[in-house]
């Protein structure tokens, strides 16, 4: 996916996510709001008709209160009728000076009364009903819907992410194909271009044909390519295919000194220009329990990366020390680092650390997935510390040989 396209992607999906969120609020808001004036309404029409209910009236347009708690029952029972059942309290006001004062009052737990004596032309009374914030009852009332509504933003948010965390993984595994894509394509053509030019000489030119010494040097020349291609080959399908993680180890007694040795013999062999200097601290007759052609196979890759990634004379130091019931074995280069944002993937199968369009290193990615595999398969731990600039180091915890 494009760049252009991905951000247009993730955009979309925010405001998406923004304006549902919006619209969830308001709504919500707006129903607790109807919810609200509906109760009012409600309390208002059935306060009005207890009210009709409690004052006498007589004939001659003079009119009486009954004690007060005759409307404090009837709006009970009203209230309780209609699914109101809530604490409320009755007041009868009269004017007293420039205020409204209660002179008769009820609630569902006291009754207060002021005894005052009047007549018709006694200034009108003010019957007032107080009852408890409804808020508490709505939000129950709307608490099933705004669970579900919050549910439904929350696993909308989570599918969102994991759609964004699916189409950058996709992303960069599209980045990771299209590398090891160019890197073998690049490391193929060498060793093919050498053997065909080898061979393409001994073909066409006599006198390197009738020429021993000459024909024997072009003819090591095509094997020594045609054996770095069998190599190359060998190298991808050995960690490329299941047979790597489903074949059987062969655990026996290791000697870690032993294994050391013939890696480091190997590799100054390999890199004799580059004149590695060793340091190497391994206690006495640390033994390990390991595969030895896969425990010499995973040394032989750590220290060929602690050479391969230095630009300067290499220095490569081993520690190999005993702890409890497992062996720990340290390799540290002083070589070029490796940035934080990359030490995390630098195990994933056929990643390599991002070096723009350099070829001088070689590798598809496969040799720090083959070492994690190893060491988890011998029931070990693998660890690493980088820093650019600074070098890189490996701890590796291997079983004791018991």
């Amino acid at each position: 996916m494009k760049k252009s396209r991905f951000t247009i992607v993730l955009l979309c999906g925010i405001f998406s996510l923004v304006f549902l969120a919006t619209v969830e609020i308001i709504w919500a808001v707006d129903t607790y709001k109807n919810m609200r004036n509906a109760y009012r309404n409600q309390i208002e029409s059935i306060f009005e008709e207890a009210t009709w209910q409690y004052v006498t009236r007589f004939p001659n347009g003079d009119y009486t209160l009954p004690n007060i708690e005759r409307l404090h029952t009837i709006l009970k029972e009203e209230l309780r009728i209609s699914g109101l059942e809530c604490q409320f309290m009755i007041s009868i006001l009269a004017p007293i000076g420039d205020n409204f004062e209660p002179i008769w009052e009820i609630s569902n737990e006291s009754l207060s009364e002021r005894k005052i004596d009047f007549n018709k032309s006694f200034p009108p009374l003010t019957i007032r009903l107080t009852v408890d914030d409804p808020h508490t009852t709505i939000i129950a009332s709307m608490r099933l819907i705004v669970i579900l509504q919050m549910l439904s933003i929350v696993v909308l948010t989570i599918t969102f992410i994991y759609l964004l965390h699916t189409l950058f993984r996709a992303k960069s595994l599209e980045q990771i194909r299209r590398d090891l894509t160019h890197n073998i394509t690049h490391e193929l053509k060498t060793p093919i271009a050498a053997a065909y030019a080898a061979t393409d000489a001994l073909r066409n030119s006599e006198s390197i044909a009738n020429n021993e010494t000459l024909r024997n040097d072009y003819l090591d020349m095509s094997i020594s390519s045609l054996r770095r291609l069998g190599d190359m080959v060998e190298e991808i399908l050995r960690t490329s295919t299941e047979e790597f993680e489903k074949q059987k180890l062969n655990i026996e007694r290791c000697n870690v000194e032993e294994i050391v040795t013939e890696v480091c013999t190997a590799i100054d062999l390999k890199y004799k220009e580059r004149e590695v200097e060793w340091r190497i601290d391994i206690a006495q007759g640390i033994v390990v329990s390991a595969d030895r052609l896969y425990l010499h196979a995973m040394l032989s890759a750590l220290m060929d990366n602690a050479i391969k990634y230095c630009v300067s004379k290499p220095i490569v130091t081993l520690f190999v020390s005993n702890s409890n019931d497992n062996s720990t074995i340290r390799i540290a280069d002083n070589g070029i680092g490796i940035a934080p944002r990359e030490q995390r993937r630098v195990f994933d199968k056929f990643y390599r650390v991002s070096q723009g369009n350099r070829h001088d290193t070689k590798g598809y990615g496969l040799g720090l997935y083959y070492v994690r595999n190893i060491v988890e398969r011998h029931g070990g731990k693998i660890a690493m510390r980088s820093a650019l600039g600074k070098g890189t180091e490996f701890e590796i915890t291997l079983p004791i040989y018991d």
